[in-house]
């Protein structure tokens, strides 16, 4: 169950031997599995007689409560003291107790993983420890599995004499491998006087999947005859899975327990390299320290016995023995799961469950203890539930639940067959028909289920809405649950009746608003009734403000808001889906961001929408403004909020005041002016909204266009429209990143670069009115200093020529020339 990471490679023909028979050749074996296993006391299958009330009996003697009875009580308690088993802390204590570097763990130990195997063969026998070391843990059980092949019942003595009194022997894997040799390994170790467990190599995922193994592995132990108080391991190791997404470890190791439990093993065990505790990849404590059994091998193994919150501890997957084939993991019992033979009681060991049951046959007493002391008559308890926290599987054939009650209050131990399951502490759903409540508490949770670990809404968001209860549960805790629903068909969570009071019908009733709202969406009328006769159509209360006085809270799931106009005339009914909250009679506020055009003289802009006034028009008379807002007042009127360039607003102005449009560059203004580009990094846009980036600067930097236009923005800043020498627009360019130039010619810039003229047929030129001043001819294969050039607005640059002797020859297209060192 555990390796060390290899350095070697094992020959292939180890490999195969693997999966052979046994062969001599191989008597050393390299597997060494380590698992851990729960002892579980024997179920066997039986009745009780109802008929008579007569004290339970058993012929088996009644093990003493010091050692292994199951229960002491007290009035409404019970204490379960398991055996061996030690009461694990409400505290978890640290899963690594020394720092990791003192530890390797196992490595992939599946007999369907065989090259990992081979691998881990070769070391374990290159790094072997024996049995006659004095400076070691103890050495309590050893586990097996194919790969130590057939143990002969002498070799188990030898491995006794040296003090072990275990052995754990490797049955399955997934759900397809069975151990061949596990039916002779286990026959020898019980002739030899060991106590045998068993374990499962795990590989699920799921807890369906766990189930499905769990099923495998309870399958070959009774194929072999095991005993249902067999210690029963989980394997759990595989290292593809450690990190697997989505995998709940934890969860899927409790659900392999519980179904071995379902099927009669009480006692069982998880095997855990200690690096997935150490890693949080599962939770031991869930699980339960003492049922652990960890595997973490010191690098340099000493007496000191690590890791004793656990029930066992492997420490080591090479040891040898005087006179024993092979190597073998060893492992430290610290609870004796593994290597103690300690008779369980009749009743068998406690085993967690959970479940809540109704007592739905009389006939039944409960007992106070298995030695069959009289506490109730079923007849007290006959249609109660409870909750069974706890059973156990006589000896007698029956099953017995420790039955508690909603308050905590034990009532002692009762034959299953006196009960019925219930599908959980809510008990049995209770149809109800045409019942409709409103949310009338904040601040209670709505659950997703009855394990009130997941909720679905809280009652603060649904405060006074309205719900068709469909159903109830009377649950084991006392409150009742209603089972929510609007009329669409729509699930809402289980709620506290507590928290609702009944209504009327599914309009739900009539609550106070006071507030004002204007309708932001289209589409919408108003209605006379909740039969949905139309009062108003949507063209006549769209964008308009209303004073709703009150609500109803539908159980459609819709809010309805009861609207009046100015004049105190009702509107009808509106969704209140279609409407915004203002805050007075204004309306609510309404985002914009166009601009706008002061165009009316002699009117007013208002500081507030009590009729204070903050300008005349004729003031601001053609400026434009930001209107970052605008209102809907419920005198029929808009308002806009205006704001200048520099973000200070300028109040609010009607909307018959302004011209609107959708961007602030203000109006075309002709220019013509010639430019270069003076900065990177600055965009070219395709429009004033400033969407679409058609150029960039640094991609044109130097060169020439011509500005056939300009606007004086909004935001301060001049915008060029360019064009280039072909006549095409290039886009609107802020005029910061340009320098006007005299001409189309562009500015002269410093060059200094040596180039050599490498094509033919480029004259060079006395000016830009294209002056003749020598053939390409006579310039060709010729090399000058570029002094300067120039980014002529034709797309071209020209480059300025000097000889080494200081002469200008001209200007020539650089696409006549190479830059040379």
């Amino acid at each position: 169950m555990n390796n060390k990471k290899y350095s070697y490679l094992l020959l292939a023909s180890l490999t195969l031997s693997v999966l052979t028979a046994p062969v001599a050749a191989f008597a050393e074996q390299a597997e060494i599995k380590n698992e851990k296993v729960e002892v579980s006391g024997e179920q066997v299958v039986g009745t009780e007689s109802s008929s008579k009330l007569l004290k339970e009996e058993v012929s088996s003697e009644v093990a003493e409560t010091k050692s292994n009875s199951t229960t002491e009580t007290t009035n409404n308690v019970e204490t379960h003291i398991r055996g061996n088993e030690v009461e694990e802390s409400s505290i978890e204590e640290n899963s690594s107790d020394v720092d990791d570097d003192v530890f390797f763990y196992p490595g992939n130990r599946s007999d369907l993983m065989i090259s990992s195997r081979a691998a881990f063969g070769y070391e374990a026998r290159a790094n072997k420890l024996s049995i006659t070391d004095n400076n070691k843990p103890r050495a309590d059980f050893i586990d097996v599995s194919s790969h130590n092949y057939d143990i002969s019942v002498d070799e188990y003595k030898i491995m006794k004499s040296y003090g072990v009194k275990g052995v754990a022997v490797k049955l399955t894997e997934g759900t397809s491998y069975k151990n061949p040799f596990a039916k002779n390994q286990i026959k020898n170790a019980q002739a030899a006087g060991l106590i045998v467990s068993v374990y499962h190599f795990s590989w699920f995922e799921s807890e369906a999947s766990a189930k499905a193994e769990a099923n495998y592995f309870s399958n070959m132990a009774k194929e072999l005859g095991l005993s249902k108080s067999t210690l029963m391991v989980n394997d759990q190791e595989a290292p593809e899975l450690k990190y697997k997404k989505g995998v709940n470890h934890t969860k899927n190791a409790q659900a392999f327990e519980k179904q071995l439990n379902n099927l009669g093993y009480s006692n069982v065990n998880h095997y855990l390299g200690l690096h997935w505790i150490n890693e949080g990849v599962i939770n031991p404590s869930q699980l339960g320290n003492k049922k652990v059994w960890v595997a973490a091998y010191p690098y340099n193994p000493t007496s000191h016995q690590y890791h004793t919150q656990y029930g066992a501890w492997q420490w080591s997957s090479s040891m040898t023995f005087p006179g024993v084939h092979g190597v073998y993991d060893i492992s430290s019992d610290y609870v004796g799961s593994f290597s103690s033979d300690t008779k369980l009681p009749p009743q068998g060991n406690y085993i967690a469950d959970g479940r809540f049951v109704k007592v739905n046959k009389k006939g039944y007493n409960t007992w106070s203890d298995f030695n069959w002391t009289f506490r109730e008559s079923s007849e007290q308890i006959y249609g109660q539930r409870f909750e069974a926290k706890g059973r156990y599987q006589h000896t007698n054939g029956s099953v017995y639940y420790s039955l508690y009650d909603a308050k905590g209050n034990w009532h002692g131990y009762l034959n299953a067959e006196a009960t019925i399951d219930l599908p959980g502490a809510q008990g049995e759903y209770i149809a109800d028909s045409n019942r409709y409540v409103s949310i009338e508490e904040k601040g209670v949770s709505v659950w997703q289920n009855f394990n009130f670990n997941k909720e679905k809404n809280n009652t603060s968001n649904l405060y006074q809405r309205t719900y068709q209860v469909r159903g109830h549960y009377d649950h084991f805790n006392g409150n009742t649950f209603l089972s929510l629903f609007d009329t669409q068909g729509n699930w809402h969570g289980y709620l506290d009746e507590k928290a609702t009071k009944p209504v009327a019908n599914k309009s739900g009733n009539y609550i106070a608003h006071n507030k004002y709202v204007t309708v932001e969406k289209s589409g919408y009328n108003t209605w006379s009734n909740f039969s949905w006769k139309e009062k108003l159509e949507d063209k006549d209360v769209y964008q308009k403000t209303f004073f709703a006085k009150g609500r109803y809270e539908n159980a459609n799931g819709s809010t309805y808001l009861s609207l009046f106009d100015l004049e105190d005339n009702w509107c009808g009914y509106i969704n209140a889906a279609a409407t915004k909250q203002g805050d007075g009679a204004q309306g609510a506020y309404f985002s914009d961001g166009r601009y706008a055009k002061i165009v009316a003289k002699d009117e007013k802009i208002y500081n507030d929408f009590n009729g204070t006034v903050r300008k005349s028009t004729n003031d601001v008379y053609g400026q434009m403004y930001r209107a970052k807002g605008r209102y809907h007042h419920m005198d029929g009127k808009t308002y806009y909020s205006l704001y200048d360039s520099k973000d200070k607003w300028q109040g609010y102005a009607e909307a018959k005041l302004v011209s609107l449009e959708k961007s602030g560059q203000g109006d075309y203004i002709s220019d013509g002016s010639y430019i270069s580009i003076q900065r990177k990094n600055y965009s070219i846009w395709s429009n004033f909204g400033f969407t679409k980036a058609l150029l960039n600067t640094t991609n044109i930097y130097e060169k020439t266009y011509l500005a056939k236009g300009r606007y004086e923005h909004f935001n301060g800043s001049t915008y060029y429209s360019l064009y280039d020498g072909n006549g095409s627009w290039i886009g609107y360019l802020n005029k910061d990143a340009t320098k006007v130039v005299p001409d189309k010619n562009g500015i002269y810039i410093s060059h200094w670069k040596n180039v050599k003229v490498t094509q033919k047929n480029y004259n060079t030129w006395n000016d830009f009115d294209w002056a003749y001043r020598e053939s390409g001819d006579s310039v060709y294969n010729q090399t000058f200093t570029a002094r300067g050039r120039y980014e002529n607005f034709n797309g071209s640059t020209y480059l300025s020529l000097y000889d080494n002797a200081g002469k200008w020859h001209g200007y020539i297209n650089a696409n006549a020339t190479t830059v040379i060192n």
